[in-house]
């Protein structure tokens, strides 16, 4: 899979919809202040080893120009999709009061899929592209309990 596969394979998405019943599948939170405040420390607990792998991996298969490459399409491909689809799901769950987070909340959905898009470009689906399916579903992963893939994710 190439960049652009991938940004019309994302485009596809409900950002934050979650209309599908996850069936207990997911460890629900309704804050985004819970989400940054409680559950950031355990997002980077999980994440970060796989981000460390997969970089390493990344960089060795296809340089630090195509990860700064991917990083910068993904990043453009859904900013403003993105922006557009969180200002409606703060609205529609109420949580106007909750402002101030934005920007940190979507660089993590624009990392999340920039990795994932590497993970397809390898070959190698793994850790991000377990997230990509959780944003499909119209969810946003902000941490993971259990040791991953056992456990569940934390999505808002």
């Amino acid at each position: 899979m190439d960049i652009d596969e991938f940004l019309l394979e994302i485009k596809q998405i409900d950002w934050f919809g979650h209309e599908k019943d996850h069936n207990g599948e997911y460890h629900m939170i309704f804050s985004v202040f819970e989400a940054y405040d409680v559950w950031n420390s355990q997002m980077l607990k999980t994440w970060e080893p796989h981000i460390l792998s997969l970089e390493s991996t990344a960089t060795e298969r296809i340089g630090d120009a195509q990860i700064d490459e991917v990083f910068s399409r993904v990043s453009s491909g859904i900013g403003d999709a993105v922006w557009k689809k969180w200002c409606d799901f703060i609205t529609k769950r109420h949580l106007e009061d909750e402002a101030g987070l934005e920007n940190e909340m979507l660089d993590m959905v624009k990392r999340d899929m920039s990795w994932a898009c590497i993970e397809k470009i390898l070959n190698a689906p793994g850790f991000f592209c377990a997230l990509l399916e959780i944003y499909k579903n119209g969810y946003f992963p902000c941490a993971w309990i259990g040791d991953y893939p056992l456990g569940k994710a934390v999505v808002l």
